[in-house]
């Protein structure tokens, strides 16, 4: 016979065990919310570099829309820097460019963008470098290639190529 006073076996977690693994549970979760947080830090956001990743892009837009207008192209290089000068074709419509210079100094490391007879401005700074190729058939350019390499940009160094439709005439 058993006595009454027995206690029956009970499966299951004591107070105790339960409030020691809970405390465990919310320092590991702590842990790893703070290696998010950091790895969330890590990755350049839009408000940082990625700013300046898109105001040369931007830049390189117009300048490319510039050479698919171009009928006569005309590039000179030195030790300073270098100088595009472009010709526009005549789209009849009031305002329309009819000469657009690109100019780059190594000194200022500044590309500058002169629309007629207005002043300058200023399209990009912090460029290291500025390299621009002409793919030539005879007199006619078909094919600008420009590379271009900017500091503070998560990108540093963008390339362009651009198809030139009126296959303007290289001064």
């Amino acid at each position: 016979m058993r006595p009454r006073n027995s206690h029956k076996k009970r499966s299951g977690f004591t107070l105790i065990e339960v409030a020691t693994s809970l405390s465990v549970i919310s320092v590991l979760l702590l842990g790893l919310s703070s290696a998010v947080m950091i790895g969330s830090h890590a990755i350049p956001s839009t408000t940082d570099t990625g700013i300046a990743d898109q105001a040369v892009i931007d830049a390189l837009n117009q300048y490319r829309s510039d050479l698919r207008e171009a009928v006569t192209i005309k590039h000179r290089s030195n030790g300073s820097g270098s100088e595009i000068q472009l010709v526009m074709k005549d789209a009849g419509a009031a305002g329309s460019p009819a000469k657009v210079v690109y100019t780059y100094s190594n000194i200022s490391e500044t590309l500058v963008r002169k629309v007629d007879l207005l002043d300058d401005v200023t399209v990009m700074s912090g460029i290291k470098s500025f390299a621009v190729s002409l793919s030539q058939d005879g007199a006619d350019a078909n094919v600008v290639y420009t590379l271009l390499v900017a500091s503070d940009t998560i990108q540093t160094t963008f390339e362009v190529h651009v198809a030139l439709p009126y296959k303007p005439e290289v001064i």
